[in-house]
């Protein structure tokens, strides 16, 4: 076997472990219920929204250093629904590194810089996979951090925006 081969299923196992923890940590937590700023008050355009998603996750891998990878996004729209009811979009972005060194000594710095912004930021996972989760703040619906083995992603969702997903 190849050592791209071997290299290609690690990164895959990786990968799907990050999706695995993260599902079963949101079927073994209630999903929170949104605050006013996450649902209240659209942003005024799609590039601001989208602006401000990127700006928060390039904060984050600045912070972390390395050699991220963009995974999904940040240009991927998805359907969400304003607070009146009205059928918006937001954006996502998904990117991720391999390894690990050093992000645990530096989530509660995140952390910090989370609440700071006025997010709730809640703790998901085990000490050897944490993840993070920041919500509200007026500038994003959310963001989160996860360790995995040998990885570490970053996710991120915008504020809802006046548009339609699938024309975007």
């Amino acid at each position: 076997m190849s050592s791209d081969t071997i290299t290609a299923r690690r990164w895959t196992a990786s990968a799907i472990s990050v999706l695995v923890v993260g599902a079963l940590v949101g079927c073994a937590s209630p999903a929170p219920t949104p605050t006013p700023s996450e649902t209240a008050t659209p942003v005024l355009d799609a590039e601001t929204a989208q602006r401000q998603m990127v700006d928060a996750v390039d904060a984050v891998t600045t912070r972390l250093g390395g050699d991220w990878r963009q995974r999904s996004g940040p240009d991927y729209a998805e359907d969400c629904m304003g607070s009146d009811g009205r059928a918006m979009a937001r954006w996502t972005s998904f990117v991720t590194r391999t390894g690990n060194d050093g992000v645990a000594d530096q989530m509660p710095t995140v952390e910090r810089g989370w609440r700071e912004q006025g997010m709730t930021v809640e703790r998901w996972g085990t000490a050897s996979e944490p993840t993070l989760v920041g919500r509200g703040g007026g500038r994003l619906s959310s963001i989160s951090l996860s360790v995995a083995p040998g990885l570490t992603a970053v996710q991120s969702v915008s504020l809802c925006f006046p548009g339609d997903a699938d024309v975007l």
